[in-house]
């Protein structure tokens, strides 16, 4: 029945693409070219794989027999390289300088090399050779945000597997792997737009995501008859400027273009009479378009220039700073959405042994030192945020305690902290919501009563105030509230008695922290340009100078990026993303749920505090999810530099 349902899908899905990919695109003449080329270089046995215009003279190919080589005009090979090469891709590096990746076929081996042309020379950079795999072909990737260089392979074994090259430790990093479909021919990747593109040789073109931290999923673009416009197999693709695409098709001589938007633009034909095109690669000079190919029938590298119908990219959102962790927590134990939310314990008497607790919901709580590394361990079930309550009195002596919400019994989870950190679990406080979800506690200036504010998927919050009077720690329900819709994160000011509460799908919301605060005032709604669903994590940095604002941090997971607003003002400090640091191999963080930040510092390491943010997904390499910890200084220069 499964299989059943999973093919009615699957046709459901090439239907509409076929909606999109009318057949009747390439039979309009208006959509139909014939090109007429000229060869650029022909010898015998030439056995040639991908030729690419470099300059207005110049063109760079690969080959079975004359390796990897530049050639002019005339035909002349100006630098050469002997091997038997397959695959081909550049990316320019400043004048007369490009990387070249291709891959050397004896020996099964990526190569990446810097062709610069006023030194006249091939100079090889990195290689990679897979132990247990081989290499099929592999096409380049470079950051525009950071510059960073990558590359992925398409192996024999239906696996995609993306590197970065490290240019300053002089090393390559394998951030992920994932699976391919089979018969993957060729990739390559629109940097600007931020997609890997693969080719299917007997079924499509697929378009995923490039970002490591991004959902991986895959979108037809280009697909055969009869749900799309091709017909015969598909060799090669090359992205354009403004995210079109042209795609090779040697059994029918014909090169087409796929214009913005992919996947609903129109398709148009160029032929070549009388050729097997092989491979595509397009370059721009002086406002004329030009394509270099490769004909197997002849067996011959063409160009020919051609009437490109391209249309301005999109907008694409405002910059978005990009900083890096400083250290990363061991993994959970498991695979899976596992690690929710962190808060960093302060230990005043040895600051620098402070601990992050964090939650497993698949577990309970863990705990690691600022190092990293798990030092703590309680299987309480399915705890899914907790909070930190500072120096209450119990049994004649002042603790901190951790509070958490535990979905297995819908109950408050309750850690006492002794000053060495030591944890122990005690007794939960039952609630009467069906389906706990966040959680934040609060201490009043006021009175001094402890609280702590649980919510449900529903929208309902209550809040129950600690009572530490007697042998056994109970809570008693002072307050009900609720939002429209599904809520988790949630944070208390100490200093202004405010709770701020996200409802994931609307808004960040506020509400007096005290018991008798009664109605909510929106803070910040729901744009997705600046605050993205789903509104996941919260916390306030309580700034050490009286001169100084104080901070609310807010997971913005829809775009996984963090944004930072000013207390004093309700405007936007700062926005950023953690990104990948190669050269101590932490990777950027996504899917952000729960989030910490401290004020005090944390000895040397960290002497304004730090943030520590939940990450969804763990990769340089793919292990479970952790936590990220980030030196506060790194966002206070932000916010100086994102002052207006």
């Amino acid at each position: 029945m499964k299989f059943m349902q999973t093919m009615l899908a699957i046709v459901v899905i090439f239907m509409a693409i076929a909606c999109s990919h009318s057949v009747s695109q390439v039979d309009n003449a208006d959509q139909q070219e014939s090109l007429t080329p000229v060869t650029r270089f022909a010898v015998d046995k030439l056995n040639g794989n991908r030729v690419i215009q470099i300059t207005k003279q110049q063109w760079l190919a690969n080959s079975e027999n004359l390796g990897l080589f530049v050639f002019d005009a005339d035909q002349n090979i100006q630098l050469k390289h002997s091997g038997n090469y397959e695959s081909l891709d550049v990316r320019a590096n400043g004048t007369k300088q490009w990387f070249v990746s291709s891959i050397e076929k004896e020996q099964g081996r990526f190569e990446l090399w810097l062709l610069d042309l006023q030194a006249e020379q091939l100079k090889p950079l990195f290689e990679i050779a897979l132990a247990d795999s081989v290499i099929n072909n592999q096409c380049l990737y470079q950051d525009p945000a950071s510059g960073d260089l990558h590359v992925f392979l398409l192996t024999a074994e239906h696996q995609v597997a993306q590197y970065l090259i490290d240019q300053t430790q002089g090393k390559v990093h394998l951030i992920r792997q994932f699976s391919s479909p089979p018969g993957s021919e060729a990739c390559r990747v629109d940097d600007a737009g931020g997609f890997l593109y693969i080719v299917e040789e007997t079924v499509g073109v697929w378009q995923y995501p490039v970002d490591p931290e991004a959902e991986l999923v895959r979108e037809p673009i280009a697909i055969k008859y009869p749900f799309g416009a091709i017909t015969g197999e598909i060799k090669d693709l090359q992205s354009l400027p403004d995210g079109s695409l042209l795609v090779a098709l040697p059994e029918q001589g014909q090169i087409h273009h796929y214009q913005q938007p992919l996947g609903r633009g129109k398709v148009k034909t160029y032929s070549v009479a009388d050729s097997v095109i092989e491979s595509v690669a397009a370059f721009f000079n002086q406002g004329q378009w030009t394509l270099s190919l490769y004909d197997d029938k002849q067996g011959r590298y063409i160009s020919s220039s051609i009437n490109l119908l391209l249309g301005k990219r999109a907008e694409k959102a405002l910059n978005i700073a990009i900083l890096t962790a400083d250290m990363q927590t061991d993994p959970v134990a498991r695979f899976a959405d596992a690690a929710d939310d962190p808060e960093i314990w302060f230990n005043s008497a040895n600051p620098a042994q402070s601990l992050i607790l964090a939650t497993d919901k698949t577990y309970g709580l863990k705990g690691y030192d600022l190092s990293g590394k798990e030092v703590a361990d309680i299987a309480s079930g399915r705890i899914n945020n907790i909070d930190i309550l500072r120096q209450l009195e119990w049994q004649g002596q002042r603790w901190d305690f951790a509070a958490a919400s535990n979905r297995t019994d819908n109950s408050i989870a309750l850690y006492r902290i002794a000053q060495d950190g030591q944890l122990t679990e005690l007794p939960g406080l039952p609630t009467s919501l069906p389906d706990v979800y966040g959680l934040c506690t609060y201490q009043s200036p006021l009175n001094g009563a402890a609280y702590v504010f649980i919510n449900d998927e529903s929208g309902r919050f209550q809040q129950y105030q600690l009572d530490l009077s007697n042998e056994k720690i109970t809570a008693n329900l002072v307050r009900e509230f609720a939002v429209s819709s599904q809520p988790e994160g949630c944070v208390a000011d100490t200093g202004t008695q405010t709770l701020y509460l996200g409802e994931e799908n609307k808004a960040i919301w506020s509400i007096s922290a005290e018991p008798d605060g009664k109605a909510l005032s929106l803070f910040y709604q729901v744009d997705n340009e600046v605050l993205f669903a789903d509104v996941e994590g919260l916390s306030i940095y309580k700034s050490q100078s009286a001169l100084s604002p104080d901070y609310l941090v807010v997971s913005s997971q829809g775009n996984n990026s963090y944004l930072v607003f000013d207390l004093s003002t309700g405007q936007l400090a700062a926005r950023f993303k953690i990104g990948a640091d190669a050269t101590n191999g932490i990777d950027g963080t996504s899917e952000t749920d729960g989030l910490a930040v401290i004020s005090e510092p944390l000895g040397d390491a960290y002497p304004q505090g730090a943030l520590v943010v939940q990450d969804g997904r763990n990769v340089m390499p793919v292990q479970p999810q952790n936590f990220k910890l980030l030196d506060w200084r790194k966002v206070a220069a932000l916010i100086e530099q994102q002052k207006p």
